[in-house]
């Protein structure tokens, strides 16, 4: 499959967010979370007809490319202004093809946090955090080998042993009791240590659970998740839970998107975890993502 070219836009300087450190003495530890680019089957509906195409392992399309690489431009820049080194990094993502590509383009775009002295970071395949069950596990069949994927993704170290491997199907009435084993797992193998950063790229319903599960916060205080989005969790010690810019703090990553120069609109931005009887929206009503009120005019 070939994507088109798409010119990529200049760096620019990351504004220094409230009450973060950029002089390289912020001793927290980070969590990013990513959700995939923008996805090639919702954008080319065609595709899902094709004999050969694995229906619940879209790729991305050429803006969730596009979308990847700014997602790596933004992180690059903002790792460095914090002096922080590849050393610092450790790159998880989910292994559904959108995640890796999203991963794999973010980190193409690292240019100043990776250098040549520096070993470059791997993406490590963490089944805990892939896409919850929607088709009674026919989603998850469609996955490949990690061999298979390792051809054509050199970056991926099948090595890594998850977390844990979800069983599959899995009723989406356990999905975040699945996201808080996945934290607790993680928060056991990784305890705090200052000067670390971890980054996941994930998908939207993950997004918005792990988000819910590592803060404690309502599904109505998590922006909905947009494609590329970034969640900046932060803890200092041990401390519980992570802490997470307000969604409607201004420059906020709490669903940040301003990195990216085309949202595009067909993988939408995404907090519906209702039941689909009274409402399926469940972020915050004063989101620029939220739908119209039945009230509004």
């Amino acid at each position: 499959m070939t994507t088109t070219p798409v010119e990529e836009p200049p760096q620019e300087s990351c504004a220094v967010q409230d009450g973060d450190d950029d002089n390289g003495d912020d001793d927290r530890q980070y969590l990013f979370l990513i959700r995939h680019g923008d996805r090639w089957d919702y954008s080319f509906p065609e595709w899902k007809k094709l004999p050969t195409s694995r229906l619940g392992d879209s790729p991305l399309s050429p803006l969730g490319h596009q979308q990847a690489r700014e997602v790596g431009q933004y992180l690059d820049t903002w790792l460095y202004e914090r002096k922080y080194t590849s050393k610092d990094m450790t790159w998880f993502s989910s292994p559904f093809l959108r995640c890796i590509q999203t991963s794999d383009n973010a980190l193409n775009a690292f240019r100043r946090t990776i250098d040549v002295t520096s070993d470059e970071p791997k993406i490590l395949p963490e089944y805990s955090i892939f896409e919850w069950d929607g088709h009674n596990g026919e989603w998850h069949k469609d996955l490949p080998t990690l061999d298979e994927r390792k051809n054509y993704f050199p970056r991926l170290d099948i090595s890594h042993e998850s977390l844990f491997v979800p069983i599959m199907p899995e009723p989406r009435s356990v999905f975040f009791d699945r996201c808080q084993r996945t934290v607790d797992t993680f928060e056991k193998k990784f305890p705090y240590k200052p000067r670390q950063v971890f980054l996941m790229v994930s998908h939207a319903a993950g997004c918005i659970a792990m988000a819910k599960t590592l803060t404690g916060l309502d599904l109505s205080g998590i922006t909905p998740a947009g494609p590329c989005s970034i969640y900046r969790f932060s803890r200092t010690a041990e401390s519980k839970p992570w802490s997470l810019d307000a969604h409607d703090k201004a420059d906020g990553m709490n669903g940040y998107t301003q990195h990216l120069s085309d949202m595009g609109t067909k993988t939408v931005p995404w907090n519906n975890f209702g039941d689909g009887d009274t409402k399926f929206y469940t972020g915050p009503p004063t989101s620029r993502f939220a739908p119209p009120s039945p009230n509004d005019d």
